[in-house]
């Protein structure tokens, strides 16, 4: 209760230095432990409830998450995570109300049965897809949303195998089944890569996708650096600066900072760069 909101607003940082505080006082057998209480809690479970978490859920954080800008599953960054308004009529009052729907799950990264005061930390909440919060459960992973590095956030990269695309071309009518796109570690973290892929399966959800690898590539044909830069040129008003034609020509944002706005824009970005479209 002390600390309560310094634990709210807690950094990265400051949560591992809560979390070794309180690893100190709170065994694992502890926060398991089933208390002689009428609904049979566990431990951590009324430490959860007593922080109000479910009641902060539904109201604060839906706010929190719909100004922060990021509409993605940060995690497999294929699927929406957006709070909708949908109208719906009241038999009752006779007239149509709005309805606020969150679209998305939050995941603690980490965990709520294991560190059940960092419950309501916001920086300890990421926005995510069903799928992939079920997956991630409790697991610890290496990724972290919330940094002052923005190098942390660049962990993976996608890219088109060269091979592929002249098996592609080279066919008299080109197959997309042919082209083959690579998920990897930047720095070489194989570990990274097989952890990330066995929790979440980003290399199958991607390989659905190649249709827009398809595209990219037919697109790589016609917007080249001096057709790019005459669009510059002779239609100045429609776009002002080139962050605007490139999101245009991909088809998604093109600003590596704008990657949580819209699904599939890592994809994106990672294959159109290679293909020098941005």
């Amino acid at each position: 209760i002390d600390q309560y909101q310094e634990i709210l607003k807690a950094s990265p940082e400051e949560m591992r230095l809560l979390i070794t505080s309180f690893q100190a006082i709170a065994k694992s057998d502890i926060l398991e432990s089933p208390l002689k209480t009428k609904d049979k809690l566990k431990f951590h479970e009324v430490i959860v409830k007593a922080m109000r978490y479910d009641e902060l859920r539904s109201s604060e954080f839906r706010q929190f998450v719909s100004s922060s800008g990021i509409k993605t599953c940060v995690y497999c960054n294929s699927q929406l995570a957006i709070i909708s308004e949908i109208s719906f009529y009241d038999k009752k009052e006779k007239k149509r109300k709005p309805k606020v729907l969150a679209k998305f799950e939050l995941d603690h990264y980490h965990s709520k049965s294991q560190y059940p005061f960092l419950c309501t930390s916001f920086y300890n909440l990421y926005p995510v897809c069903g799928n992939c919060n079920r997956a991630k459960s409790k697991l610890d992973i290496k990724f972290e949303l919330y940094t002052y590095d923005p190098s942390k956030l660049d962990l993976f990269n996608f890219w088109i195998d060269d091979e592929t695309v002249i098996d592609y071309w080279l066919e008299k009518t080109p197959n997309v089944s042919k082209l083959k796109i690579h998920f990897d570690s930047i720095d070489g973290d194989y570990d990274l890569i097989n952890e990330y892929n066995k929790i979440f399966g980003i290399q199958g959800i991607y390989d659905t996708q190649n249709d827009v690898a398809e595209e990219l590539l037919h697109k790589a044909k016609v917007y080249t650096n001096a057709y790019n830069k005459s669009l510059l040129k002779n239609f100045h008003d429609l776009f002002p600066d080139k962050n605007i034609l490139e999101k245009l020509i991909i088809g998604n944002y093109a600003n590596s900072s704008e990657t949580f706005k819209r699904p599939m824009a890592k994809y994106t970005q990672d294959l159109a760069k290679q293909l020098g479209l941005i």
